[in-house]
């Protein structure tokens, strides 16, 4: 049974509250003023990075962009630029602005795209940062929420990782990415990005000036000397313009030199280096002048190299380069003992700002130093084999559901989640699979199906899967799961149909009964009955000839689910029935819950009241022992249901419009307005005709509170 706990999810319930849909009409409901969780509950305030230090120059533009905020609610900025000019210190300064502040107030919000995989990567980065529970859809939960402020303002950083790709589609998933967020009228879109020219599909306010320039001389200076708390009238003044000059003042590259600096080197020291390096590039226009950054990086780490330690630092910074979330702590300290002192390697790096130290101790590279040492500066083998190790046992770690204390490990390995993606991407695109890249790719991807399903990693491996059938027919049906899970009907049926073909051809006839029965699953959601019952009943058979019962018995279940909503009550019933016996006999009592629930649906439907009630209230004691609360709920509406029903046929108004208000409450505190608005009118025609006019008032304001809401 322990294959299919995940896939009993997906099967349809009639009376089922889309989980993010609640998430969005609870804000909604908040901003209206009737529900009675305050809106700063749903989620938790976020904190935002520290304004810029050092700030020169781009007083012009940030007075422009403010003046947009100001006056236009519906801005969309981009701040476009090579790498290292400058851009996310411009988009720091506006969201510290006080003018910004007292528009916007604390609905300011800042993600980092840098080192996403993917859309759904930065969906699921959003939502989370926005504080929303774990949605099979992030980015309508994120919206949701944004739509339910005033104003606000989010910027949206590094969205090169993301734009600059070769794969067409993800070029296309971004402009929809954006594009949706542009919808939503009270937010202030702000971008970061690369490049000359913003995304298509947002009509950005700031097309004309988009692209931000590097710094003036005057504005190179007076940050370099801030940085390197040089003299005001320093004798070597034309020396450090001459720097500044050859640096094309790129504000990364001022900085990373001021702090050189520092150290006591003077600007004709750190001059005379540059030069050894020669910086030609510099005066030539188009894509070289990106390669600015480069040469300044390249300097740092020249000095670095020559100094103690400096090669072993160098090696610790070819580490941190392979993960864009941070070298965190705990993988920190496993490194200890591969390096001779790797907390003074560590302060090197922190002195020369190659790496920053975040609040919980991670050390993190700027995307562009990050870029570089990755291509011009690899792991030692041994480096490379111990962070290896040490991510493969993160990965085999990682929760999967319905362990109990799912939500605990889960904060514990979230924070590795972006790293362990990027690195194992690394492995899988350089390395031959092997057993264990296999695992971690299997464990991260059930993680991630337990919360944000993704099929990333998945879909990287399965094209390096050239002769291992075994592995292609797990890694297809883990897709096709996925994807179902993701409501991609087409995509997951073709998946699971060539996962069980596979698994058909290995004889391994266990898993290529599991396929089927997710396929059923997959085309009955489909509404191609037919097919699903085929696949279903194939499956059964398999089940029964292996001796899997309780496999068996989910087969039938499905299968009189199908017939439910195809109208065959009475093979629905007998099906529910042999299904729901199983269950009992092997101990599954959530599951024969299900079938009882299942039954006095039919029974409700072909009017007998009696036995419904009955299966409704016996399926209720389950759900409640259980501590199945959503099951619980439902089973207690379709009891109310019942009661409706009686009282109609008893001819007791005054009973039929109690159940319509209560149903109305019912519908309200779900957020279904329109059956709420749907049970109140008819409660109030009835009160009306009785003459009940104080109930009739109280329909009426509960009627109009719900049309007040969007």
């Amino acid at each position: 049974m322990g294959l299919f706990v995940q896939a009993k999810s997906i099967a349809p319930v009639a009376v089922t509250v889309d989980a993010t849909q609640v998430i969005v009409t609870e804000i909604h409901a908040a901003v209206a003023g009737t529900s009675t969780k305050p809106l700063s509950q749903i989620p938790a305030r976020v904190k935002l990075p520290a304004r810029p230090i050092y700030f020169n120059g781009r007083d012009a533009r940030l007075n422009e962009i403010v003046a947009l905020i100001c006056v236009l609610v519906a801005t969309r900025i981009a701040i476009m630029g090579p790498g290292g000019i400058g851009k996310t210190s411009l988009a720091l300064a506006v969201l510290y602005d006080s003018r910004v502040i007292e528009v916007v107030g604390d609905h300011r919000f800042f993600i980092s795209v840098e080192g996403m995989i993917d859309i759904d990567a930065a969906s699921t980065h959003l939502a989370n940062h926005l504080g929303l529970d774990a949605s099979s859809d992030p980015l309508s939960s994120a919206i949701g929420y944004l739509q339910s402020l005033p104003r606000a303002l989010l910027v949206v950083d590094n969205l090169e990782t993301l734009w600059f790709s070769n794969n067409a589609s993800a070029c296309v998933d971004i402009e929809q990415f954006l594009s949706r967020l542009a919808e939503v009228s009270s937010l202030t879109l702000l971008i970061t990005s690369r490049g000359a020219v913003p995304p298509d599909g947002v009509q950005w306010s700031n097309t004309q000036s988009a692209e931000l320039a590097q710094l003036s001389l005057d504005a190179a200076r007076d940050t370099f000397v801030q940085i390197a708390t040089l003299p005001a009238e320093s004798t070597e003044q034309a020396v450090l313009d001459t720097l500044l000059i050859e640096l094309d003042c790129v504000p990364l590259a001022v900085t990373l030199l001021a702090k050189l600096a520092v150290r006591k080197n003077s600007p004709s020291d750190i001059l005379r280096r540059w030069k050894k390096s020669r910086t030609k590039l510099f005066h030539t226009q188009g894509e070289h002048r990106l390669r600015s950054v480069d040469v300044s990086i390249t300097v740092s780490l020249d000095l670095l190299k020559g100094m103690s330690r400096g090669v072993e630092a160098m090696q610790l910074l070819a580490v941190c380069a392979h993960l864009p979330d941070g070298l965190m702590r705990p993988v920190f300290e496993q490194l200890d003992e591969n390096f001779g002192n790797i907390d003074a390697a560590k302060d090197m790096l922190v002195e020369f700002a190659l790496v920053t130290v975040g609040a919980e101790g991670e050390l993190k590279m700027l995307s562009p130093i990050r870029y570089f040492v990755l291509e011009n500066h690899k792991m030692t083998d041994t480096h490379f084999d111990s962070l290896q190790q040490i991510y493969f046992d993160i990965a085999a770690s990682a929760p999967q559901e319905p362990a109990d204390d799912f939500t605990r490990r889960s904060t514990q390995f979230a924070p590795e989640y972006g790293n362990l993606t990027s690195f194992l991407l690394h492995l899988i695109n350089s390395e031959e699979p092997s057993e264990k890249l296999f695992d971690a790719v299997h464990a991260v991807s059930e993680y991630a199906y337990c919360t944000m399903p993704s099929t990333t990693l998945r879909e990287a491996l399965l094209l390096r899967l050239t002769t291992q059938t075994a592995w292609r027919a797990e890694c297809l049906q883990g897709l096709g799961r996925t994807r179902l899970r993701r409501d991609e009907y087409s995509h997951a049926t073709d998946n699971l149909q060539a996962a069980r073909r596979l698994f058909a051809e290995l004889g391994n006839r266990y898993q290529e009964a599991a396929c089927r029965f997710i396929l059923g699953n997959c085309l009955q959601m489909q509404v191609l009955f037919d097919a699903a019952e085929a696949e279903l009943r194939a499956g059964r058979d398999i089940f029964i000839e292996l001796g899997y019962e309780s496999d068996a018995a989910e087969c039938t279940q499905r299968l009189g689910d199908i017939c439910r909503r195809r109208g065959e009550y009475d093979q629905a019933i007998d099906h529910l029935t042999s299904a729901r016996d199983t269950f009992k006999r092997h101990g599954e009592r959530l599951y024969a819950a299900q079938c009882t629930r299942s039954i006095g649906q039919i029974q409700i439907g072909q009017g007998n009241l009696s036995a419904a009630g009955s299966d409704f209230q016996s399926a209720l004691s389950e759900f409640e022992a259980l501590g199945e609360q959503v099951g619980a709920a439902q089973c207690t509406q379709l009891l109310g249901e019942v009661r409706r029903q009686a009282f109609t046929r008893l001819g007791s108004r005054s009973d039929v419009a109690h159940c319509h208000w209560s149903f109305g409450l019912l519908y309200r505190d779900q957020y279904r307005k329109r059956e709420a608005l749907a049970s109140f009118e008819s409660a109030r025609d009835i009160y009306e005709a009785l003459g009940w006019q104080a109930d009739v008032a109280d329909c009426n304001s509960l009627i109009q509170n719900l049309r007040n809401l969007p």
